[in-house]
């Protein structure tokens, strides 16, 4: 069973225009080996680290969505974390779509739905008060 996926990885920054989309094509032809299949890749292009990695301050980011088992995954893991080009990446399962719809449907319903006003907390009180009158009344 195909499940989504996203991945967002940096591609080393002193790569030009073609090593870039090499890099790109590398990854996408990983997902396909590893049988699955690229829906969308976007290059955000080059940003800033928020810290030093590597002795490298800045590098090319690469968002790609996907679909493989979920097996494959670690597969995928270990190939890029040898790669000379990306030198890191995260791989998030998307959220199913179909699971999604009943969970926001069951908070609106709620919210909707007027509080009862608490009558339990009431008996509860006093059933343990007249327990603690009958001790304070003896000297």
């Amino acid at each position: 069973m195909l499940r989504d996926y996203e991945i967002l990885y940096i591609v080393r920054p002193d790569l030009d225009e073609d090593q870039l989309g090499k890099a790109v094509k590398s990854v996408d032809t990983l997902i396909v080996n590893l049988g699955g299949s690229s829906e969308k890749t976007d290059v955000w292009g080059r940003r800033r680290l928020a810290y030093e990695v590597d002795h490298l301050r800045e590098g090319q980011y690469v968002l790609t969505d996907f679909r493989i088992e979920p097996a494959r995954v670690p597969e995928m893991e270990a190939t890029l974390k040898i790669s000379d080009t990306v030198f890191r990446h995260l791989i998030v399962r998307k959220p199913e779509k179909a699971a999604a719809a009943p969970a926001q449907t069951t908070t609106q319903e709620a919210a909707a739905a007027p509080a009862e006003p608490e009558t339990q907390a009431e008996p509860v009180a006093a059933t343990a008060s007249p327990a603690k009158e009958d001790e304070d009344e003896q000297p």
